[in-house]
């Protein structure tokens, strides 16, 4: 994730999500469905993001859970910005002055916005809450070449249908399309890592859209509260494992 010459990187995301009590139960005060989101408001206000986006939930009444409502920026269309939603905030920054440290000063600014928004809150959903760092990074074919062939140039990763299923006179190899996702547990940071590769339109122009996204249960990768040292140890650890990710799946041939 160091600066490269011509970065494929769309997006970087970290990402703290709770309320999930068990598979498809989710649990959320009062408080959180009605006040958290405006303190979120104002402590980032306090910190300069004074620009206040609000989202659309698909018309809902009420705001839906693990959905972002609102976007906070300093300015129109700069970045990095954060987004809040019941039980959900993230902080986002993309290619254009993307580097890792001013990303991680960007995650440790927004840490301290949430704990100041509701002192104590990240502490006390510590047993749901769940923690992401996610790269999306974006590849083009170019004409007439296939998924397989370009996975088998560019990237270091041994999946596809054999020639013999491809040679059938009905099928459309330029046409073909892919979908693979691989998942992996992780010791540091406790966790695991999930890497998924799937045809995409990016900026109008069809593509290949590669996921990296580590993501840790915080009572189990973060000793002690959730403070802004804690967590930004955890992303500190997760970007490690992203720039290995980076180097050993994609070639210098994908994006030099």
């Amino acid at each position: 994730m160091s600066k490269l010459n011509n970065p494929p990187l769309i997006e970087a995301i970290f990402e703290l999500r709770w309320g999930e009590t068990a598979p498809g139960e989710l649990t959320y005060t009062q408080e959180e469905r009605t006040l958290f989101a405006g303190k979120v408001s104002a402590s980032a206000a306090s910190q300069g993001f004074t620009r206040v986006e609000t989202l659309d939930q698909g018309g809902a009444p009420i705001s839906l859970p693990m959905t972002v409502s609102h976007r906070f920026r300093k300015a129109e269309n700069e970045w990095p910005c954060y987004q809040v939603g019941l039980g959900i905030f993230t902080a986002n920054q993309v290619a254009d002055g993307y580097s890792w440290l001013s990303f991680k000063e960007a995650i440790g600014a927004g840490v301290k916005i949430c704990n100041q928004a509701e002192a104590g809150q990240l502490e006390s959903v510590k047993d749901t809450l769940k923690i992401t760092l996610r790269y999306q990074d974006a590849f083009f074919l170019g004409a007439k070449v296939t998924v397989k062939e370009y996975l088998n140039k560019h990237f270091n990763i041994e999946a596809g249908l054999p020639e013999s299923f491809m040679e059938n006179e009905n099928l459309d190899a330029e046409k073909s399309s892919v979908n693979i996702q691989f998942n992996t547990q992780v010791n540091v940071p406790k966790g695991n890592i999930s890497i998924n590769i799937a045809n995409a339109v990016i900026g109008g122009r069809p593509g290949l859209l590669l996921e990296t996204v580590v993501t840790s249960r915080a009572k189990d990768a973060v000793d002690g509260e959730m403070s802004e040292e804690a967590l930004l140890n955890w992303a500190e650890k997760a970007h490690m494992l992203q720039k290995h990710s980076f180097s050993t799946l994609v070639e210098k041939s994908a994006y030099s």
